[in-house]
């Protein structure tokens, strides 16, 4: 990773910045074309993507400086990440101050505004991606599948629908300071193989987050921490979904089956049945995405031997067949 390339393309001033540096106070002559709509009874900007998303998942923007950004809402989710410096973020009427290394995500009918200017040294980059992708795609490219990662990811999603946004400290970010610049890279600078580095780096990004929300998470005690036995149980269905059965996990645990099947429905909402299908509809989306395995192959080895049932199952979680999804939906 060449960082100091990275770090000139980042620091440069781009036509916008210059614009509003030789126009002080005036707003972006870009916004008199910037479609507005209702929201909560307000008349905001919306900010679409729409156009740079047809062809890929994400679309990542360095945010112009020496200005101000008028309250929008997205017609996508967003990312924003402060590369260097501070910035300061109206959501919601409420002041958000970030520093470097914090993460942002906003959903898509959040309105939000940055009502201070951003200085020379003030660097946010912003990722822009479908819901769909943040809320379930990226967990099809795990290995080994998602049941416990999509338990946690459901506890952190609701924070996300009651409040619209999630905010990640940089002390809760982990390795996203790497990873960020190494997507960067291959986003500013693409070369060959770039388009499948993306993919790998913004699934670890979303990892990253889902792991530093769980985090902080467990420090105000909002999910489960590691140890806790529903976590405990559903790891070892996870990692023992083709063999498991409720009364084995029962014994395990030193429980009853209906005590267990009641404790997963309450913990999980769904039954321990649904629970197995999911890991190995998870399992198979991954094999599909990620291996040259042929779709009966894919079936056997994560424990379906009768393909309609499969083929019925894979239809039910994703809403389409499994050629189908392996064409719309590898990079």
């Amino acid at each position: 990773m060449d960082e100091a390339k990275l770090d000139s393309f980042l620091r440069q001033t781009t036509n916008s910045e210059t614009w509003h540096v030789q126009h002080p106070g005036e707003p972006s002559p870009v916004y008199q074309t910037t479609p507005t709509v209702n929201v909560e009874d307000q008349k905001v900007m919306l900010f679409d993507w729409k156009n740079t998303l047809l062809e890929r998942s994400i679309a990542l923007v360095k945010e112009t400086r020496f200005t101000t950004i008028p309250p929008h809402v997205n017609h996508d989710m967003e990312l924003s990440y402060v590369y260097d410096g501070t910035c300061d973020f109206l959501v919601n009427r409420k002041r958000i101050s970030l520093s470097r290394g914090d993460v942002i995500i906003f959903d898509t009918d959040v309105i939000r505004s940055s009502p201070s200017y951003k200085t020379v040294d003030d660097i946010v980059i912003s990722m822009v991606f479908r819901k769909e992708f943040f809320d379930s795609m990226f967990l099809s490219r795990l290995p080994g599948g998602g049941i416990l990662t999509n338990f946690l990811f459901e506890y952190i999603s609701k924070r996300r629908r009651h409040d619209k946004f999630l905010l990640v400290p940089a002390k809760y970010a982990g390795n996203m300071d790497d990873l960020m610049r190494l997507l960067c890279e291959e986003y500013f600078f693409p070369d060959r193989y770039s388009a499948h580095l993306q993919a790998s780096y913004v699934t670890s990004i979303m990892l990253e987050l889902i792991r530093g929300l769980t985090y902080r998470g467990e420090a105000s005690e909002r999910v489960p921490a590691p140890g806790d036995k529903i976590v405990d149980i559903l790891d070892h269905i996870e990692r023992n979904y083709k063999s498991c059965t409720l009364a084995s996990i029962a014994t395990k645990y030193g429980y009853s089956t209906n005590y267990l099947g009641n404790l997963l429905k309450s913990k999980t909402g769904r039954t321990f049945s649904q629970i197995k299908v999911s890991q190995q509809m998870s399992e198979a989306a991954y094999l599909l995405l990620n291996t040259s395995l042929t779709i009966g192959e894919t079936a056997e080895k994560v424990g379906i031997c009768n393909m309609s049932y499969f083929y019925r199952q894979f239809r039910n979680y994703f809403k389409m067949g499994p050629r189908e999804y392996q064409r719309t939906t590898r990079t």
